[in-house]
């Protein structure tokens, strides 16, 4: 191999601030992005200032010092940002001194292309080059390649510091116009640095929907990839993601991720950029399974739905009571951008078993460090929406797991209103009834705390179907009200003791708002959560005593048979006992055999007394031995 690349290179080194000055009044200037942005570079620019003029600067996801954005540079430079990463390019957008252009990052390369935005100057960060005379764009690809193969003029930082990656990143130095060798760290992302409780938390409630084989999307933001550190269960998934971070990394380390199973791109890890800790850049360099390419193949809508399984974890700042979510604006204040969610989002929704997640805390703190709900009655006039409500799948807080699709905006607000934080929920529900998104007479959800985790079991049937048992829930009517008009008359008529024609809506809610003090419910839910049946209830209710519960449950026809009533029945026990229920009593007709049969095989000391064709049973619950 010709070692003349070598000579071009070497008479291609100068100084900062002579590469600086190949900049023209005017130009249009693309700067690498997040960690990838030529710091050193960048600093020159702003050192430059007096001896350039009008320069329009194109960034993205600034991690930088970012000086060409402090408020004494207006006269020279006007920022451009596609995605807001640092305070004082929030600061600028806001103060009107830099603009913010909200686009899908799938797009940007094709505008760069077709001189929608000709790009004069790239000005990015590479590694140093191999053999071959190659460099590496590292850790930003995303619509860096596509600026520097748009640039009339490229001007490169190379950093020894600078990891060498896979897939799209190498560009000869036959590219590059002007060399600036310089050395320094790549900027670091802590990661999650909210409540680890919460994490966990909505990551419990994740996992479970994370099919192994799956292929994910971790969006910007630290929960997403919190979220990710926890999936160590899981075999054989891939990474199909807009960037990658350190939870990725630890995956892969584990064994986790290994792309075996990947529609597309099989055994690689597919982002456009990686940002994180030193260790995860060391990590990427010379990694044969991390595949970096441009943001218009990762983002594209087109390609994310050919992956099977896709499953895409992404974070909001807020979410209103009908499934709009803001993640790049909070009211008219700008603090994110558009990036790619909403193309991964609805890429997912199009992937054969695909699956989307908004994840979020039930709670941030605003500007003023107030605590408000992330949930609201509607967005602050001004908000940018990220992701429509047509797009919106799963939401999930550290209180539970609201699924949109397919729900009206009554049911949509109940189910939100649910897992919203107990603080607001109150709030919410007024709100939601003067918006006319609920019934008038719709009550509160009970504001007790939350049953324990301990309530909430699984169980399989003989015929292998699949139950779980867990608290009954405000959100559950509409499938409560679909179990019932499910039932046979003589269902009914053995549940209720009499002909039932309807369920309405009033007595509904009523059935579904428990306080799990004084009233105990819990649900069968089989089906996956986007397609949910309620097929069982049994609940108990306190008399004033305190110590004895009426009891009763009901199982759907086709359930019937398979022990669930006899599970059911054995969850009421425990929960009883926990609670220090002494007693169960129920009234049961004599000609309902398989109820009187349940009770009778429970173990429990049982006591029956007949009276005009109903059988009171009365048992008694075994006491925990105290000290």
């Amino acid at each position: 191999m010709s070692d003349a690349w070598k000579e071009k290179y070497a008479s291609k080194i100068v100084d900062a601030t002579a590469a600086i000055h190949m900049i023209k009044p005017g130009n249009r200037v693309v700067i690498g992005s997040a960690a990838g942005e030529p710091r050193e570079l960048a600093r020159a620019l702003a050192a430059q200032a007096n001896t350039l003029d009008d320069i329009e600067l194109v960034t993205m996801y600034n991690m930088g010092e970012t000086p060409y954005a402090a408020p004494n540079m207006a006269g020279t430079f006007r920022a451009n940002t596609l995605l807001i990463g640092n305070e004082t390019m929030e600061l600028a957008v806001n103060q009107a001194r830099a603009d913010y252009t909200p686009v899908s990052l799938s797009t940007v390369p094709r505008m760069f292309a077709t001189g929608r935005w000709p790009v004069d100057v790239a000005v990015v960060m590479v590694s140093e080059p191999d053999e071959h005379g190659y460099v590496s764009l590292g850790v930003s690809v995303d619509v860096t390649l596509a600026a520097v193969e748009s640039a009339k003029i490229v001007i490169a930082q190379v950093n020894k510091k600078m990891p060498r990656t896979g897939g799209s990143s190498l560009i000869s130095v036959d590219q590059i116009n002007a060399l600036v060798i310089h050395d320094e760290d790549l900027p670091v992302v802590d990661g999650w640095d909210g409540d680890p409780k919460v994490a966990q938390t909505i990551a419990d409630y994740v996992n479970p929907m994370v099919s192994n084989g799956s292929t994910v999307q971790f969006g910007t933001g630290g929960l997403p990839d919190a979220i990710a550190a926890t999936l160590t269960d899981k075999t054989d998934l891939g990474v199909h993601s807009g960037f990658i971070s350190d939870g990725v990394m630890k995956l892969i380390q584990a064994g986790v991720i290994t792309g075996k199973q990947k529609t597309l791109d099989k055994g690689q890890v597919v982002a456009s950029f990686c940002i994180g800790s030193p260790e995860l850049y060391k990590f990427i360099n010379n990694n044969p399974v991390i595949c970096l390419k441009g943001s218009d193949y990762t983002s594209d809508l087109r390609v994310v739905a050919k992956q099977d399984n896709m499953v895409c974890i992404n974070q909001a700042y807020q979410i209103d009571m009908t499934g709009q979510v803001a993640s790049d604006s909070i009211g008219t204040r700008f603090a994110c951008g558009v990036a790619g969610q909403a193309d991964f989002i609805r890429g997912a929704n199009y992937s054969a078993s695909g699956k989307s997640f908004i994840v979020m805390p039930s709670t941030v703190k605003d500007a003023n460090g107030k605590v408000v709900s992330s949930i609201v009655s509607e967005l602050a006039p001004g908000t940018g929406v990220r992701t429509p409500r047509t797009d919106i799948n799963y939401v999930i807080t550290e209180y539970g797991v609201a699924y949109l699709h397919g729900l009206s905006m009554r049911q949509r607000a109940m189910a939100l209103i649910n897992i919203a934080h107990p603080d607001f929920r109150s709030e919410l529900l007024h709100a939601a009834k003067h918006r006319h998104l609920v019934y008038p007479n719709q009550i509160l959800p009970a504001a007790a705390p939350p049953p324990p985790a301990s309530f909430t079991t699984k169980h399989e049937l003989p015929d292998r179907r699949r139950v779980m048992v867990r608290p009954i829930r405000p959100d559950d009517e509409p499938f409560i009200r679909d179990m019932f008009y499910s039932f046979s008359e003589q269902t009914v008529y053995l549940r209720f003791h009499h002909a039932l024609k309807a369920l309405p809506h009033d007595k509904l809610q009523v059935f579904c708002n428990v306080d799990f003090q004084n009233e105990v419910a819990l649900v069968g839910v089989a089906g996956p959560v986007e397609a949910l049946q309620i097929v069982a209830i049994g609940r108990y209710f306190l008399q004033k005593n305190g110590t004895e519960a009426d009891l009763a449950f009901i199982v759907r026809d086709d359930f019937q048979r398979q022990g669930l009533g006899s599970y059911l029945f054995e969850q009421l026990i425990e929960v009883g006992k926990s609670r220090g229920v002494k007693t169960f009593c129920a009234d049961v007709l004599m000609e309902n055999a398989g109820m009187l049969k349940i009770f009778k095989r429970s173990g429990l000391e049982v006591q029956t007394e007949n009276e005009e064709g109903v059988v009171h049973v009365t048992m008694h619950l075994p006491q925990e031995a105290t000290v």
